[in-house]
């Protein structure tokens, strides 16, 4: 199952999380996240956002399970639920 982020320029907290799963992560996800963002992919975004109701970014989308919640510790847990890795 893969992960989609949803994200966009300009985001203070897009950016904060991307920092996040570089450093504090050590990028272990990234092969496995696949980032669509607003103005890079405007057909996919608006697409994945209508979908699930999106309301803030970033968002993480796995299936119907959605993540707008991006502190640290319910990353984590939402990563390893649908990704598995520890």
């Amino acid at each position: 199952m893969s992960v989609v982020l949803l994200t966009k320029n300009d985001c203070p907290q897009c950016n904060q999380l991307k920092m996040f799963l570089k450093f504090g992560l050590n990028s272990k996800y990234d092969a496995d996240i696949k980032i669509v963002n607003k103005e890079a992919d405007a057909e996919e975004f608006e697409k994945l956002a209508s979908k699930h109701n999106v309301l803030t970014l970033p968002t993480f989308i796995a299936g119907d399970d959605v993540l707008s919640k991006t502190q640290p510790t319910p990353v984590v847990a939402f990563l390893e639920k649908h990704i598995g890795k520890k």
